[in-house]
């Protein structure tokens, strides 16, 4: 699978490539802009200069470089660009990890709880509040994760940003919510001996370490407060750490403030031109999240930023096996799969993929699957199929998301609801993938809400 060729720095990215004083830089932008690139950038740089520093000051241990990635599939994207772009010295370790298998590998021999197990253990406890139970674990994870573990109660009176307004969590619900399910959940872990991805970070925090000279974090707006905590606790006192990241793209419950976590920024830089969509594809994208509440860190994509002109979105409504049918039909008669990169997204994964990958084979198109992905895929298939969530970070020449209907984007009915934002940021972001063409699909009656929120004259229907 074809990764992003080496590109040279744009006016853009040079102020930030060349502050390379210690501390703490962040870097955002919105989707298109170039923040995974200037992030590698920036490595490079980075590595470079405290290989210099290293010699000047006559160090003997190697300089200790960590870059975090938001998922497996990103580690994997990053892992083969960082390899294809810093050159391997002997004096410098370059790692390459999902905070989870980094903090993991921090621990001793550990059980983890996995998220099916942690929805089993959940949802009777959240029934009784009489509120939508899949907000409600999402609330729990937004509260174990935002406060240390030893100061739960924090959560009583500390404003809740970035989790939409509704449902509505006043003081007796979150009251409700640490007594009745948060406390008997981390109780009933502890009886039986298992660890979340929440208990990791913080149990990461307190292991000793060699520390980390430099750190990059890229889609940090995904990462949460606790496992912040943890990264600048294994930093050495020298350090430099970058975070890169759009507040607007964020599609985990992780809100929460620098100063919080203790993290005092040197410069905030921020990417305007997007130089992946065409002026299309961001107008499509802009109506979904226009209108969110904006955070300090958010971006909206921008077409008047862009450059580049293309075709109109295609939005297809027909039964799922139409559109599938079409979009294989597009790819043979006007993509060049020897120079282009396709990638199929959607919202959930498993079984939604076996009818596209049956078509797929059928038509003698060749495809790898990326969700959970550690290595990246060193095959020549220019054909990806990917869950939304896998997608964060990449870019394809063109984007496919079928099956777009509200199975599989549930939420609430409220205005203000935190899981359609959450679903609004999540689609956009999928959008912002696609360098030159997308095509989204859904079936008629059955639509997702977010087919309503599309801005007619940015797209072109077709009935099947």
């Amino acid at each position: 699978m074809r990764i992003l060729p080496p590109v040279a720095p744009n006016p853009e990215q040079l102020p930030i490539l060349l502050d390379t004083k210690p501390g703490a830089l962040l870097v955002r932008g919105a989707a298109g802009s170039g923040k995974t690139t200037t992030a590698l950038m920036r490595l490079k740089q980075l590595c470079g200069t405290w290989l210099s520093r290293r010699r000047r000051l006559g160090i003997t241990d190697p300089v200790r470089v960590l870059v975090l990635t938001y998922n497996r599939t990103l580690e994997g994207y990053i892992a083969q660009l960082a390899a294809d772009q810093v050159t391997a010295d002997p004096n410098l370790h370059l790692e390459v990890r999902t905070f989870g298998k980094w903090a993991t590998e921090l621990l001793p021999s550990i059980s983890i709880l996995d998220h099916d197990d942690q929805v089993r253990l959940l949802k009777p406890l959240c029934r009784p509040l009489a509120i939508d139970t899949d907000f409600l674990i999402d609330e729990v994870d937004y509260v174990l994760g935002r406060f240390p573990h030893h100061a739960l109660g924090s959560y009583i009176g500390k404003r809740r940003i970035g989790r939409g307004a509704a449902p509505r969590m006043d003081t007796p619900r979150r009251q409700q919510l640490l007594d009745d399910v948060i406390d008997p959940y981390m109780a009933e872990k502890q009886k039986r001996g298992v660890l979340d991805w929440n208990d990791i970070a913080v149990a990461a925090l307190s292991v000793p370490a060699l520390p980390w000279d430099v750190v990059v974090i890229d889609e940090a707006q995904d990462f949460s407060a606790n496992q912040v905590r943890t990264v600048l606790a294994h930093l050495a006192t020298d350090h430099s750490i970058t975070f890169v990241m759009d507040a607007v793209q964020r599609i985990y419950p992780r809100f929460f403030a620098w100063a919080e976590v203790g993290v005092k920024l040197n410069d905030t830089h921020t990417l305007k031109v997007n130089h992946r969509n065409t002026k299309q594809i961001a107008a499509f994208a802009r109506p979904l999240v226009e209108g969110l509440p904006m955070e300090d860190d958010g971006a909206l994509p921008d077409f008047n930023a862009t450059g580049r002109d293309g075709p109109l979105p295609t939005v297809l409504a027909g039964i799922y096996s139409a559109q599938i049918d079409y979009m294989i039909d597009h790819i043979l008669e006007k993509v060049d799969l020897t120079k282009e990169s396709v990638a199929f997204l959607q919202p959930r994964g498993g079984n939604w993929f076996s009818y596209l990958q049956q078509a797929l084979r059928r038509a003698g198109v060749d495809w790898v699957r990326l969700t959970r992905a550690s290595t990246w895929p060193g095959g020549n298939e220019s054909v990806a199929l990917c869950t939304l969530h896998s997608a964060k970070g990449l870019e394809f020449d063109h984007v496919f998301l079928p099956g777009l209907n509200q199975e599989v984007t549930p939420h609430g009915a409220e205005a203000g609801d935190a899981q359609l934002e959450s679903l609004q940021r999540l689609v956009a972001m999928g959008i912002g993938r696609a360098r030159t063409t997308l095509m989204l699909g859904y079936k008629p009656r059955e639509q997702s809400t977010l087919v309503s929120l599309l801005k007619p004259g940015t797209y072109d229907l077709v009935t099947l």
